[in-house]
């Protein structure tokens, strides 16, 4: 709830500091009322709060409200406090700050939308589908159809789930075949070469291998001379008493390198290059076109997946239909429960409805809940039906007090606690009328904290707060009255600037203030 706005040289306004908490009056909720003579400027005040909330442009130099409200802030990035602070300051530019951290006027549209409501848009938000089924489902206080409800959603959830799994495939299925011949090619094309991971590199060694085969047994034969001389070596060490062990290993050793060498040579001998240099070509095809052979099996692995995934199409999609089939049975029950509980509670909820229409002086409504298609909510398209009239076609008046009567209607079964504001919401009513109307928001204002501009006395009397505002050499003011301005004040509103003492008797009545 809004504790308190303060508004510095706005429009007409020098200056306006309004508080709105009072210890009796919890969380700030209640009754507000401004009145004042035509142009004094009301409408301009109310516009002027509500720019704070982003509803309107700023024109104020610095515009502030503090609000007392549960909000989620670090949705919006930005920190949690129990106190939330709203200022604007005009410059250059406007401004915006919540809680002295700078954001958008689209972030504080947004916040404000969740405690906010300004019932002279003519929003028609509470009257679609999701909106009524919401009130209807907050008065079924039934354990069974909460849990009835959840199953629904999570059911319904999982529905969507497989109906886009299965438009996915039945796509997937209309471009399979050519996909199919296309991953067939592939496959084949890899496997008919049948890569192994280090083939590429062996081959090229052979390749190295071959091209100095000719010196390496040129270099072995003259090599193998050198065992002519062996045994000369034998008794120069023998001669000079000097161990033999270390010339016979490495001539041992020489001797493994030149078997090497042969059976090397022997290999290469019987190797056909032409085979070699072919095999290297289509490797390296492979390697030119994924990177590696590595890269290349594991495409072909990949491929293989998916090829049998394609191949199976028809066997998913066939599984996930079933599925779905199944789903659908469940909801339909399920569904059908929950519309038979709707359809019973919208009865009472219209009888509630009707009774506030007709303290409003509106036509009577009716509720009209059809079945269609699945969707979060279940079957039900519920709507609102005044005199078989389109709700979007009546006057601007008459759809407020609707609105007014809707909030009445659901306010013991609704957990929000919001701000309304109203811009006369009672003009072009009769005394009787306009009593209905202030008595209807005067309920409201248990939970709601309601901003209302009125011209009529009734509403004025019922006010927790009562405002006044006027205008003098082209500056407005606005002021608090204690409860004898107010007698004086709903007096001027009866007899006009003449106040008579029938309209003094009245306003007294009216605020059951004792004569005298």
């Amino acid at each position: 709830m809004i504790e308190r706005v303060y508004l510095k040289e706005y429009v007409t306004f020098e200056e306006v500091e309004l508080e709105f908490s009072e210890v009796e009056m919890e969380f700030s909720k209640g009754l507000i009322v401004f009145t004042g003579p035509s142009g004094a400027g009301k409408s301009v005040l109310m516009r002027g709060i509500l720019s704070i909330f982003g509803f309107f442009d700023v024109n104020a130099k610095i515009s502030e409200a503090i609000v007392n409200q549960e909000i989620n802030l670090e949705k919006y990035g930005i920190e949690n406090d129990e106190i939330i602070i709203f200022r604007q300051i005009k410059k250059n530019k406007n401004r915006y700050f919540i809680n002295n951290q700078a954001v958008s006027k689209k972030i504080i549209r947004k916040i404000a939308e969740e405690f906010i409501d300004y019932l002279s848009l003519r929003e028609v938000k509470e009257f679609e589908n999701e909106k009524i089924l919401e009130v209807l489902d907050n008065m079924i206080k039934e354990k069974e159809y909460y849990v009835n409800l959840e199953t629904y959603k999570k059911t319904y959830k999982k529905y969507i789930q497989k109906k886009n799994e299965l438009k996915k495939l039945s796509l997937a299925e209309k471009n399979a075949l050519e996909k199919i011949e296309f991953l067939k090619y592939e496959i084949e094309k890899i496997n008919s070469i049948n890569p192994k991971e280090d083939e590429f590199e062996e081959l090229m060694k052979i390749k190295k291998d071959l091209s100095k085969i000719e010196k390496i047994k040129e270099k072995a034969f003259e090599v193998e001379q050198i065992f002519e001389f062996e045994n000369r070596v034998y008794e120069f060490l023998d001669m000079m008493e000097e161990e033999s062990e270390f010339f016979s290993n490495a001539m041992n050793e020489l001797r493994v390198i030149l078997d090497k060498a042969g059976e090397k040579a022997e290999f290469l001998e019987s190797v056909n290059i032409e085979e070699v240099l072919d095999r290297l070509s289509e490797l390296q095809e492979l390697i030119r076109r994924f990177g590696s052979i590595k890269e290349a099996i594991k495409y072909a692995k990949e491929k293989e997946i998916e090829l049998e995934k394609l191949q199976n199409l028809s066997f998913e999609k066939e599984n996930i239909q079933k599925e779905i089939k199944e789903l659908e049975k469940n909801l339909f029950e399920i569904s059908e429960y929950i519309h038979k509980k709707r359809v019973d509670i919208s009865k009472k909820f219209i009888e509630k409805l009707n009774y506030f229409l007709n303290k409003l002086y509106m036509p009577q409504a009716e509720i009209k809940i059809d079945l269609g298609e699945f969707n979060e909510y279940g079957r039900d398209r519920a709507e609102i039906i005044i005199n078989d009239i389109d709700i979007n076609t009546i006057s601007t008046g008459e759809f407020n007090r609707l609105r007014v009567a809707m909030l009445a209607a659901k306010l013991e079964y609704s957990e929000e606690e919001k701000s309304l504001f109203l811009d006369e919401i009672d003009a072009n009513l009769s005394g009787e009328e306009s009593m209905s109307v202030a008595e209807v928001l005067k309920y409201l204002s248990s939970k709601y904290q309601i901003f209302a501009i009125s011209h009529q006395p009734q509403l004025a009397s019922l006010a927790d707060k009562h405002f006044l505002v006027t205008k003098k050499d082209n500056k407005s003011f606005v002021k608090e009255l204690n409860k004898n301005e107010r007698v004086e004040e709903i007096a001027r509103i009866i007899g006009g600037k003449e106040k008579s003492q029938k309209a003094m008797e009245y306003a007294k009545e009216l605020l059951k203030v004792k004569n005298g």
